[in-house]
């Protein structure tokens, strides 16, 4: 890479406010990073939440991505230059806060990239890192449930995820279903055959006001003790509470329900009064972003907020399994990534569909742009 010194990259001036820096020295890899074409990227909300609520000057934009590998640095095992990879990167808030995905060339650990199939377009695959991620911290480390295998078996448990037809929520789908779960999910009527095409079992839309009563029935029998809420708001941690059941035959030992949440919701429901004393719903969140095993705090002086998360290697070491069975799975085709518009215009095109998803006109797909 010596005869490339300089790259573009979209950089954070303040709050709400980027611009595309042409002058980004393209850096060497320490040891366990690898550099990184990046061949396309995708945006996701917290594109634009980063930006707005936690936006500081030189700070990097963006997550996800999918490119090659152009150099390697010391003590990076199994790697070649060429090596089609995709993943997502801890930018604006990480300690080295001047990274992120919206740039020509990144920086990227090397046990936390997943290795992609040639079928398998970087465009797409730009979309799967934080989808998979988020959904593998949520199920797997919060609910706990079953890890996935390319041949599990029925197992009788049920899983709501609500908000399925996100990126995180038809991610979370085909793993439950690679669990051995059954999958009740919900999403506006236009989503219903996508969701079905993912594995889901029941399908529900969660804008008709007997929506809860319907998953009720369906749980009637054997329960619902786990929920993943993708979207995680005031209104869908209500719903969701409200869907938990306990069977009356169960026996007498309290069962454990816990909600898994993408954020803390701005107010955490009340324990539902269809449920018996004994049984407590467990309300839990998670923030991807401990999987990269390096302490981190997020603030906003304006708000008043200023959080830190201590390394977690046990984060760490889970993530870095978890993408090894990823990969099994992309091979295989065991694995949909959700779909996509591809929009022209490269980096210059980027910031115009980051208001896009912050005004919340793209559904059901992810905004993807090539580099």
């Amino acid at each position: 890479m010596s005869e490339i010194k300089i790259q573009s990259g979209i950089i954070m001036s303040g709050l709400g406010i980027a611009h595309i820096a042409h002058d980004l020295a393209i850096p060497s890899p320490d040891a366990g990073q690898l550099l990184i074409k990046t061949r396309a990227i995708a945006l996701n909300t917290p594109d634009w939440m980063a930006l707005d609520k936690l936006g500081r000057p030189g700070a990097g934009m963006g997550f996800d991505f999918a490119g090659e590998v152009v150099e390697i640095g010391d003590r990076c095992e199994n790697w070649t230059v060429g090596d089609r990879i995709a993943g997502f990167i801890h930018a604006c808030h990480a300690v080295n806060y001047a990274n992120g995905s919206f740039r020509e060339y990144l920086l990227a650990d090397a046990d936390l990239v997943m290795r992609i199939p040639e079928n398998l377009p970087f465009a797409d695959a730009s979309t799967l890192g934080m989808g998979i991620s988020t959904a593998a911290q949520a199920l797997y480390q919060w609910l706990p449930l079953p890890l996935p295998t390319s041949d599990a078996t029925p197992s009788g448990h049920t899983v709501l995820i609500y908000g399925g037809s996100t990126a995180t929520g038809s991610i979370a789908i085909q793993l439950a279903k690679l669990s051995g779960l059954r999958v009740i999910t919900t999403c506006s009527e236009q989503h219903f055959s996508w969701l079905r095409s993912l594995g889901a079992d029941e399908v529900i839309n969660y804008r008709n006001p007997d929506a809860i009563e319907k998953i009720r029935t369906l749980v009637h029998k054997d329960g619902l003790y786990s929920v993943l809420d993708c979207i995680a708001d005031t209104k869908t941690a209500a719903f969701c509470y409200e869907c938990f059941s306990v069977p009356q035959e169960s026996s007498e030992q309290a069962p454990s329900l816990v909600y898994a949440g993408l954020m803390v919701p701005p107010d955490v429901p009340e324990q539902p009064e269809s449920l018996p004393a004994s049984a407590k719903v467990k309300s839990v969140w998670n923030i991807v972003y401990t999987c990269f095993g390096r302490r981190f705090t997020i603030i906003n002086e304006d708000l008043g907020i200023k959080r830190t998360w201590e390394a977690s290697k046990e984060d760490k070491a889970f993530m870095i399994a978890f993408y090894r069975r990823v990969e099994e799975f992309l091979q295989n085709k065991l694995l949909k990534p959700m779909p996509i518009e591809i929009r022209k215009g490269g980096l210059e095109g980027v910031l115009e569909g980051v208001d896009d998803v912050r005004q919340g006109t793209v559904r059901g797909k992810k905004l993807v742009y090539e580099l």
